[in-house]
Formats: structure tokens, C-alpha cells, sequence
């Protein structure tokens, strides 16, 4: 046992994967922000059902309220017993693919298991996995923790919907990388055994105007579940920074996330937004001048339809709590092929991912399906 400041690490195998708790005196800090068991915080995201002025409605994804977080039970543990009694099901990729064990946590006759509407419930949201499970190689299971539930967004404005949840259920420090519990147990080649019974805690709300077609497209005023699904199990799966834009501080400082590790300032040299001041940071994360610095993001990039050397993450002024940075530049990435991790507007779209997201996954350690089916960025001189 060692403890580093308001922590206890219990380091497990050749000082390469630690387990860190926080103690009960340390809060999470900043909207949104959750404290895992193992004492990480990190930002929950959410999509929104927002209203605009003429009635138009689009989706957008950010980090919740605490309130929102509440009303979502993101920290609602779901125990070993309840996992063994909870209706599940197994999502594989094939031989190639990944293997996801989902598991409805809602209480019989509601949510994913409600007798009426929970079959067709439980059918898009697998489908969204599935699209997950055939591009990303993934020999040790992914667990998920899925519920269907009335959302209150608590702001009592009914322009606004939250439509659903989603986010990494814990962490593991892999080579000082705060690493989520969905891909540490491919680096590490299996789970141990204190580990928390999901990888993935997802929360939908039940009221939303949903589209459950399994094909990703949605009818007209309403929202697809199983893209927007698609798009939410992307930050489970680590698409998530932990930048935080009031101080500049990474939330788990001096650990990052994987994600963290990538995000650069300017596409011209190496620049690492994490390894900057924090009154620079600061700038950073509002500067309209972020990109995803990795090998295969910015081999990806330069063939994709709006061609840059590294790929541009989203970071306006003023900085967009849980849109910012976590996502892809907006204005460039809107198109279908590329715009699965936008933050507004991708609501709609198909049951494939793009090349682009697929890219980023990678660098931050998943392994890919060779030919895998996807959302392809052809080559395309930039108008």
C-alpha cells in the first residue's frame, strides 16, 4: 500500500497498473463531473433534444449538470447479484470482433424490460453495439450497464430534452495513463477481479421521441436511437478528455486520460495541450486551434474529405463544457461519412462508423477489424 496525497494506489504488477481510490474528502470537481469507485473523475456525457426559435429540433451532446447526473443514476453501482439477475445479452463481432455483454439493469416491466415496447428497445440498442462490435478487435469482454428511464433534465425548460447517457464506468493507470476499464482489460489481457462489474454505464430516457429503426436513420422529428447510441458509446469507450477549462488542470492531475495524450495545439509540429502552463491551457481549450495528434488519425485525416494533417477537434469561444475538445470540429466534420462525433446535429446518420472516429479509437489502443464495414471518407481535393 502506498499513498500518494489524498489517495491509495494499490499497485498490482510491476508498478504498470494501479488501482487508485479517493478518499471521502475529495469531491468531484466542475459540471458533470463524476467521481468513479476508483476515486477518477470524469466528465458524463449526454445528448440533448434542443428547440431552436423557428421549432427546429437537433441533438447535442455535452457534459451534464449535477442534477442531470443524479436524475441518470450514472452512479448507481450495479452489484454482482444484480448483474447475475438482470436480463442480458451478448453482442459479437465474430471471430474478428468484439464481444459485448450487455446487461439491462431496469426492473421488470420498465425501461429495456418493459413488456410492451422492450423487445424493440432492447433490438436498436444491440444494434448500436453491434455496429461497435464489428469494428473494433476486443478478445476480453466489454461489459455494459444499460438502462431506460425517465430523464429530468432539471431545468425545467422545455425547449430542451436530455435523451441519454453515457460514459466510462472507471479507470485503470496503465503506464500513467488514466486508462477506461473497456480497454485496459485488452492491454492487460484480461479483468481482475476487483473490478467493477461494467466497463460502460449507459442511461436512455424513455420519453424521448425515439426512431428505433436499426438502421441509423430516423424519421422526421424524431431521433435515431441507434446512431445517437452509437455516438454515446464512443465516449464509453474512451472518447472523453479531462481537460478542465476553469483551471487548466487535468480532473485527475498529473494523471491523463488516453484521450488527453493526443489532443495538440495547431496541426504544424508536436505541440500537447497537456504538457503546456495551466493559464495556457486555459487558451488552448477555447482557441478554435486543437487537433487529435496520433499516427493513424493523422493518416486518416489527410484522405478524408476535408484533408488537414491531424484531425480538428472542436474548441470555440467560449469553450463549450463536454462539446469542447471531445468531439470533432464541427463546421468540417458535419458530413455523414465523418460526422458521428460531432456535438450537434448527429442525430440522424446510419448504422456505420466513420473512418475518422475509427482512427482516433485506435490510437488510443483499440486494435481494428481489418475491412471492417464503415462510413468511408474517400479522397476528395478540399474545394
Amino acid at each position: 500500500m502506498k499513498t500518494m496525497s489524498s489517495r491509495v494506489a494499490f499497485w498490482l504488477s510491476a508498478s504498470a497498473v494501479a488501482l487508485v481510490f479517493s478518499s471521502t474528502s475529495v469531491s468531484a470537481q466542475g459540471p458533470g463531473v463524476h467521481l468513479t469507485r476508483n476515486g477518477f473523475r470524469t466528465p458524463i456525457f449526454g445528448v440533448s433534444q434542443v428547440r431552436d426559435a423557428s421549432g427546429g429540433v437537433t441533438a447535442a451532446c455535452a457534459t451534464l449538470t449535477p442534477t442531470q447526473v443524479e436524475a441518470a443514476r450514472f452512479d448507481r453501482q450495479v452489484s454482482r447479484a444484480m448483474a447475475a439477475s438482470s436480463p442480458q445479452a451478448v453482442v459479437s463481432g465474430g471471430e474478428n470482433g468484439a464481444t459485448f455483454n450487455i446487461t439491462y439493469t431496469d426492473a421488470d416491466g420498465t425501461g429495456f424490460n418493459d413488456t410492451v415496447n422492450g423487445a424493440t428497445r432492447r433490438r436498436s440498442f444491440e444494434a448500436a453495439v453491434t455496429a461497435w462490435s464489428k469494428v473494433i478487435k476486443a478478445p476480453q469482454p466489454i461489459e455494459i450497464a444499460a438502462s431506460m428511464h425517465t430523464l429530468d433534465d432539471g431545468d425545467n425548460n422545455p425547449q430542451t430534452v436530455l435523451l441519454a447517457t453515457a460514459g466510462p464506468t472507471d479507470f485503470w493507470v496503465i503506464e500513467d495513463t488514466a486508462t477506461p476499464s473497456s480497454l485496459a482489460w485488452q492491454k492487460l489481457g484480461g479483468k481482475y477481479d476487483n473490478g467493477s462489474p461494467s466497463d460502460i454505464t449507459v442511461n436512455v430516457n424513455d420519453q424521448a421521441d425515439w426512431d428505433y429503426a436499426v438502421n441509423g436513420v430516423s424519421a422526421e422529428g424524431k431521433f435515431s436511437f441507434v446512431y445517437t447510441l452509437m455516438h454515446e458509446l464512443a465516449h464509453g469507450l474512451g472518447m472523453v478528455d479531462s481537460f478542465d477549462p476553469e483551471t487548466g488542470n487535468l480532473l485527475n492531475d498529473p494523471i491523463p486520460f488516453a484521450y488527453d495524450r493526443f489532443v495538440n495545439k495547431g496541426y504544424g509540429a508536436p505541440n500537447l495541450v497537456m504538457n503546456h502552463a495551466s493559464e495556457e491551457k486555459k487558451r488552448d481549450l477555447k482557441s478554435n486551434d486543437l487537433f487529435f495528434n496520433g499516427p493513424s488519425a493523422n493518416e486518416t485525416s489527410l484522405q478524408s474529405i476535408r484533408p488537414l494533417p491531424m484531425i480538428k477537434l472542436y474548441a470555440p469561444d467560449p469553450h463549450q463544457a463536454g462539446s469542447s475538445v471531445s468531439h470533432v470540429e464541427q463546421d468540417l466534420y458535419a458530413d455523414l461519412q465523418t460526422g458521428l462525433m460531432t456535438p450537434v446535429g448527429f442525430g440522424q446518420g446510419s448504422n456505420l462508423i466513420d473512418t475518422l472516429t475509427l482512427s482516433i479509437m485506435k490510437d488510443l489502443g483499440y486494435e481494428l477489424v481489418p475491412d471492417a464495414p464503415n462510413a468511408s471518407t474517400p479522397t476528395r481535393t478540399r474545394q
